[in-house]
């Protein structure tokens, strides 16, 4: 199986990317977002980690964990914060390496999506890594737009993420996403014919 990981900044359209790829290469699709919120779940690796690191405050009626509750604690305070990505990251990165490890004879495409490529390895599990690319002042649109994120809070969490420098220095090519969803399209099959492995 060959593994083609995308990423790029908050707003850049990185998981719409990866669906819009996944069905061009008839590919499996993996978004670390997703994970994170399964290894949360009651009996996942990240589950009691959280309990016992913020308390049994954060589950709900059912035992699980209460996501709003959880993000009210860890968002008021960055070391808290700081404690859950210790928690979160490696445990999705471990299913990752299993999940991928498992499937590695296939034939075929695994589209990775992560705004956390390089922070948390997931490179090394890459054959090769596209940046999805905007203008930081058109992601400041799309989510102020999209999303109602207020400039302060954009630039906030930008700062926080790999400058365009840094992406540009380690992902194999670029695609930019300044236009529509249609020409998104266009430049991810173009793409796509370039780097295509017979993985069939």
């Amino acid at each position: 199986m060959y593994v083609i990981g995308l990423t790029g900044g908050v707003g850049s359209g990185k998981t719409e990317a990866a669906k819009m790829l996944a069905k061009i290469a008839g590919a499996e699709i993996l978004i670390a977002d997703e994970l994170g919120h399964q290894v949360m779940k009651k009996g996942e690796a990240g589950y009691r980690k959280i309990a016992e690191c913020f308390g049994t405050d954060i589950l709900d009626e059912h035992g699980e964990i209460a996501r709003d509750k959880l993000s009210a604690l860890v968002f008021s305070e960055e070391a808290a914060l700081a404690k859950l990505n210790d928690i979160i990251h490696p445990a999705v990165k471990s299913y990752l390496d299993n999940y991928i490890e498992e499937r590695r004879e296939k034939a075929g495409y695994l589209i990775l999506e992560t705004a956390l490529m390089f922070e948390t390895g997931c490179d090394l599990l890459c054959d090769e890594i596209w940046y999805i690319y905007v203008p930081s002042p058109l992601r400041k649109e799309r989510l102020a737009s999209g999303r109602g994120y207020s400039e302060q809070k954009s630039n906030g969490i930008m700062e926080k993420q790999l400058s365009e420098e840094a992406f540009l220095k380690r992902c194999h090519c670029v695609v930019k996403n300044d236009g529509s969803l249609w020409e998104l399209e266009g430049k991810l099959r173009e793409q796509f014919a370039l780097v295509r492995r017979d993985c069939y």
